[in-house]
């Protein structure tokens, strides 16, 4: 006869499952699929990109280009102010670094920012996480963090297809120095986003209005920026958009940004996630 003793003994001790950093892990799966519909998409920019960039630059397009992109509602579609048009850099910012990317990049980031705490209200998830030694304070976070983590990946999808269609085309003479700083430019404005998607969620308890909303608002100031350019009297539009501080092809096209311009981004981005922290600490959370 086996004694308890014994078959305590016998058996293995079931290992104790890690909780670091559990709701990073849990965060970036959920949005795995957006992350990776991100990365797509950027692979389709580099493959069109390297199959019309040979056509493109034998023909003789650059005295069009020139005039067509000079006017304002095409610099408030791209994002900046392009003088001319000539060499792999130049179709590289029209087709990888244009306003129309950054603001679909920022919706995807801002959308995992609206459903990351809200989604897991609505399947239960949220009771069971903070029924295990984890506070409000650290579930809110690690849910940024993953958000954070979330935009870095999309940036350096960017830079990978990037840097792999170079291989591709004869002579690409990228200046990889303002490269690196026009990707990290974007990177402030799609910490912004998803800070603000963050702050929505912290008090909008249906994940679909929370990530909706903080996806339209992303659209919105890509409207606020093409409307800006219409006229001198819609000037000021521009300074209240994330692109005024974000440019999307002026650090890469004519290297020049004002340093501090991003930082405004980031601030922003910090205010809304400490905002959002204070809410939701504070919030009744519904019941299931």
């Amino acid at each position: 006869m086996i004694t308890t003793s014994a078959l305590s003994k016998t058996m293995p001790m079931p290992k104790k499952r890690a909780n670091t950093f559990a709701i990073v892990t849990h965060t970036l799966s959920t949005a795995r699929m957006l992350i990776v519909t991100a990365g797509c998409y950027n692979l389709f920019i580099a493959i069109i990109l390297v199959a019309l960039y040979p056509t493109m630059s034998q023909a003789n397009l650059s005295a069009f280009l020139n005039a067509y992109l000079s006017t304002g509602v095409v610099a408030g579609l791209l994002g900046g102010h392009m003088t001319h048009v000539s060499g792999f850099t130049t179709f590289l910012a029209l087709y990888a670094y244009s306003a129309f990317n950054a603001v679909l990049y920022a919706g995807i980031l801002a959308y995992i920012g609206g459903t990351a705490i809200p989604l897991n209200i609505e399947n239960g998830m949220l009771d069971l996480m903070l029924a295990r030694p984890i506070g409000r304070v650290r579930y809110y976070l690690e849910t940024w963090c993953a958000i954070a983590i979330a935009t870095v990946i999309t940036s350096l999808f960017t830079l990978a297809f990037t840097w792999g269609s170079t291989f591709f085309v004869a002579h690409p003479d990228i200046n990889w120095q303002w490269l690196t700083i026009t990707q990290l430019v974007q990177l402030s404005f799609y910490f912004l986003a998803g800070s603000l998607g963050l702050l929505l969620g912290s008090f909008i308890n249906t994940s679909r209005a929370a990530a909706g909303t903080a996806a339209g608002l992303v659209a919105l100031t890509y409207l606020l920026n093409t409307f800006g350019n219409l006229s001198s009297k819609f000037n000021w539009l521009l300074k209240i958009t994330p692109f005024y501080y974000a440019p999307s092809i002026d650090p890469l096209v004519q290297h020049q940004l004002t340093w501090w311009h991003p930082w405004v981004l980031v601030l922003v981005g910090l205010v809304f996630g400490i905002v959002g922290l204070a809410v939701f600490a504070r919030k009744d959370l519904p019941t299931v």
